[in-house]
């Protein structure tokens, strides 16, 4: 399982006195831990660490239990970065000592095996274990346990950190793909205020959000919105979209419960990839590991948070307990206060006006997480978990003309089954999940209309079967791995008129979050061929199928009706029949009423992607990789059911039934580069770069449309997704890179992205005629051009106290539609600095200052009307028990 050293989020100031109690008798609890000495540091403690500053080795966070030796080699393998292949037969029955902390790996490894009767050395990237002193029922006649020599070599995926930029795993830079990782070494030093922050630094990927509203949307590479990039909690999809000024995804998850995040910026056959060609960006939450101190089979901690900028409170509390028959528990549970922040003093926003304090920017956010597993025989293990995320916010616009409140509830169940016995045919994983996602919205009256309740809700149901069987060859190793994928988006949409006069008005709100339902399966297969440690080459793909059934409303102008015919005193011809009235005793009443369409929708199609790539090391420590991988994205709900209009009937929506998903082809082209004891011993090297070229067919965007989708309709101008007409075309470059000399690092990430996007578009989807200039895009995700973060940091008192600085550049790019008015943005550059301080392995505290220089700014990724928050600073202690 995926370990990684408790985190802790850092304090910020203006807060209730509920809050500030919280945290009073937080600090209180581990200051008294803090004083209490420090009994598990022994003399062999003393003497690691005094060989540890000499050598300027890179310690590592390590929580591996007390367990048998099969196991524990497993753990040690995945927490230091390297892989150990041991089969469970040579182990025997041997029991390994509990290892919580940060040590060498070599440190680790004598800790987990002190008085086992085995030995175990660390040298450069390997390790050796040998020998004997425990008996077992392997035979050996002198009573000890013999065991074979063990080669550890490095890669495994499961690591959660490691030496490289923000305490990224090395299997990341050994990986031939645009992987990038978030380790909870990055979630501590940045203090989050949100997920928003969670990404800053990241190559390749810029978000939105963070103003008003607490969810994300995730832009990869130029991608995203409308399931372009899969975003999934423990491997459960999140799809939920609601449309709105800007972007339309909004991803709800809580820093505090989250262990890493994994994106994957080229994803192609696997799990996770049906339906969408942006990547995939996997949250994965704590498990008992992270909680569990050393040699401890239950225990905790109590975190929180206080900060200025109105930066109220944070604070969350996990439990956990582990069982020697293999069950495993872990509940953690998180509250955070926001307020409505200031912006920054230092500079100029040109554009919209807005003020200091940009108006309903707080929030009030829970979150909750439970995990069970229960180990089998014969390597099965069987998990259940849940995440619940519960947050109450306002959005509004920049100047608070209007108003309006959102409950949104974010609930994810998983339950997970993998087998993984020492057989090379199967490394099987299977898994159920069900999400729904939903906002309870209360709209206040405008001059145009009363009040509105309206109900957003999305339910998705999936399950996914994959396996990896390998074949020994006499020249290397063939493996396969297949599996499917199937996923089911069911969407609902209620509203409640509070103004009897709007009683004819729902489908105003109903239409651009229509009701329908869309399932997709994905089935693929990839033949991998590895040729000693030299070469990696592999062939596959993947086929999608998507139906999509539902059914939305159009305005269909208005029609002149017969309130009362009134009563006619002569006609002339003198005929009721066919006379006209001259003469009136009462003249006739007549009504203006609206005309709604109901547009039903029954789609599908299907596609094959497929997928190749070459990976060569020419030198020790060098990979060189080449993929190629095709993408297939059919449009959701919102895009084909798009109906309604803009509340206050400002303007018309229309679904498009004839609408094209989208295709992709990408190249890309990149180098791993990882290298140990480079200019002193111990210190260490990890770069990656890639180069991308990605063409996009069929985009989808939204714009002007002329034309009527229902027949005799009356309206002849809506706005409604269309395909661009012409390629779409995104490139870039992405770098990120670390070097850690223990007592000091510097680590870095560069993304250079550019995209064009046509200008033509289907401007009468249902009579399939062009426009150049007739029509326009309301809104494109446009990612910045540049992005740049330098991190550097040092060390002192054996690893206890860490003090680091970062250094942030962002260059916009020019926006489309709705994002070209408002703020303009502008090249910004903001500073951090963060730090921390470990009482002992039970008390930590931590610092940060996020915008240092009180910069002035809008990120581009965000809506025009909200600039970012000023400086901000957080302090945070964390107890363990």
């Amino acid at each position: 399982m995926h370990t990684t050293y408790p985190v802790t989020p850092l304090a910020k100031g203006n807060g209730t006195v509920r809050s500030h109690t919280a945290f009073l008798a937080t600090t209180a609890l581990a200051l008294m831990c803090a004083c209490a000495p420090a009994l598990g540091q022994n003399a062999q403690t003393t003497e690691s660490a005094s060989e540890d500053s000499a050598t300027g080795t890179a310690r590592i966070a390590f929580n591996i239990p007390a367990q048998t030796l099969a196991n524990a080699v497993g753990a040690f393998g995945r927490q230091s970065g390297l892989q150990v292949t041991l089969s469970s037969t040579q182990a025997g029955n041997i029991r390994t000592n509990a290892v919580v902390g940060r040590f060498t790996p070599s440190e680790a490894l004598s800790r987990m095996l002190a008085g086992s009767g085995i030995h175990g050395r660390v040298s450069g990237s390997s390790a050796i274990l040998s020998g004997g002193g425990q008996a077992s029922d392997l035979g050996a006649t002198d009573g000890s346990t013999v065991l074979e020599t063990i080669n550890v070599g490095k890669g495994p995926r499961s690591a959660s950190s490691g030496a490289g930029f923000q305490g990224t795993p090395d299997w990341v830079y050994e990986t031939p793909a645009s992987v990038s990782v978030v380790s909870r070494e990055a979630i501590e030093k940045k203090q989050p205020r949100n997920a928003y922050d969670l990404f800053s630094g990241v190559s390749g990927v810029s978000v939105a959000g963070a103003a008003q509203n607490p969810g994300v949307a995730i832009n990869v590479r130029g991608l995203q919105d409308q399931t372009r990039v899969t975003t999934t909690i423990d491997g459960a999809r999140q799809n939920f979209q609601q449309a709105g000024h800007g972007y339309t995804s909004n991803v709800y998850v809580d820093p505090a419960l989250i262990r890493t995040v994994e994106i994957d910026k080229n994803a192609g056959a696997g799990v996770g990839s049906g339906g969408s060609h942006g990547g995939v960006v996997g949250f994965r939450t704590l498990t008992a590991d992270d909680v569990l101190l050393e040699g401890h089979n239950a225990g905790g901690w109590i975190d929180a948070t206080r900060g200025t900028n109105a930066y109220e409170f944070y604070g969350s509390a996990a439990l956990a307990a582990r069982t020697d028959d293999g069950i495993d528990i872990v509940a953690a549970l998180s509250r955070k206060n926001l307020d409505t922040y200031q912006i920054g003093k230092n500079g100029t926003l040109e554009g919209n006006p807005g003020g200091d304090e940009p108006v309903f920017t707080g929030s009030d956010t829970t979150s909750a997480l439970i995990k069970a597993g229960l180990d089998l025989e014969n390597d099965q293990r069987i998990e259940l978990g849940f995440v619940g995320y519960d947050a109450r916010f306002t959005t509004s616009t920049a100047l608070a003309t209007n108003e309006n409140t959102n409950h949104v509830r974010n609930l994810t169940g998983t339950l997970t089954y993998t087998y993984n016995p020492d057989d090379p045919l199967f490394d099987l994983k299977g898994q159920l999940w069900w999400n729904r996602t939903e906002n309870r919205q209360w709209r206040s009256g405008r001059n145009d209309y009363g009040e509105f309740d309206v109900d957003y809700g999305l339910n998705t149901y999936g399950l996914s079967l994959e396996n990896t069987s390998r074949v020994a060859l006499p020249t290397g190793e063939l493996s396969f791995h297949y599996g499917t994928e199937i996923f089911l988006d069911r969407a609902d949409t209620g509203v409640l008129n509070r103004d009897p006069g709007d009683a004819g008005n729902a489908w105003w709100f109903s239409g651009p979050n229509p009701t329908g339902e869309r399932w997709l399966s994905s089935t693929f297969a990839t033949a991998k061929y590895e040729h000693e440690d030299w070469l990696e080459a592999s062939l596959g793909g993947r086929y999608d199928y998507y139906k999509i059934k539902g059914s939305s409303r159009i305005d269909g102008g208005t029609e002149t009706y017969v309130v009362d015919p009134g009563v006619c005193r002569v006609y002339w011809p003198p005929d009721r029949n066919n006379g006209e009235c001259r003469i009136w005793v009462t003249r006739p009443v007549y009504g203006v009423r609206d005309i709604v369409h109901d547009i039903a929708l029954d789609h599908s199609a299907g596609r094959f992607s497929p997928e190749a790539l070459v990976a060569v090391k020419p030198w020790n420590g060098v990979q060189i990789f080449g993929k190629y991988a095709e993408g297939f994205r059919p449009g959701t709900l919102g895009e084909m059911l798009l109906g309604g209009s803009h509340i206050g009937n400002l303007m018309d929506y229309a679904p498009n039934a004839n609408l094209k998903p989208e295709t992709s082809q990408t190249w890309e082209a990149g180098v791993n580069i990882t290298a140990d004891d480079l200019l002193a011993g111990g210190d260490s090297l990890r770069l990656k770069a890639a180069y991308f070229d990605k063409t996009i067919a069929n985009y989808i965007a939204l714009g002007t449309v002329s034309g009527n989708p229902a027949a005799g309709g009356q309206v002849s101008s809506y706005y409604a997704y269309t395909n661009l007409i012409g390629d779409s075309r995104l490139r870039g470059v992405e770098i990120e890179g670390n070097y850690d000399a223990g007592p000091y690092y510097a680590g870095g990430s560069f993304t250079y992205t550019k995209g064009d996007f046509p200008k033509t578009y289907s401007d009468n989807p249902w009579g399939n005629a062009t426009s150049t200039g007739n029509g326009s895009i309301l809104y494109v995700s446009v990612a910045p051009k540049y992005r740049f973060t330098a991190d550097v940091g040092v060390r002192f008192f054996d690893d206890r106290l860490n003090v680091g600085a970062r250094a942030n550049r962002v260059v916009p790019s020019d926006q489309i539609g709705l994002f070209a008015s408002g703020y303009k943005a502008k090249p910004f550059t903001t500073f951090d600095i963060y730090g921390s301080w470990d009482f002992n392995e039970n008390a930590s505290l931590r610092f940060a200052v996020n915008n240092l220089t009180d910069v002035a700014y809008v990120d581009p990724m965000n809506s025009s009307d909200f600039p970012a928050p000023g400086r901000t600073a957080t302090l945070s202690l964390k107890v363990r028990f």
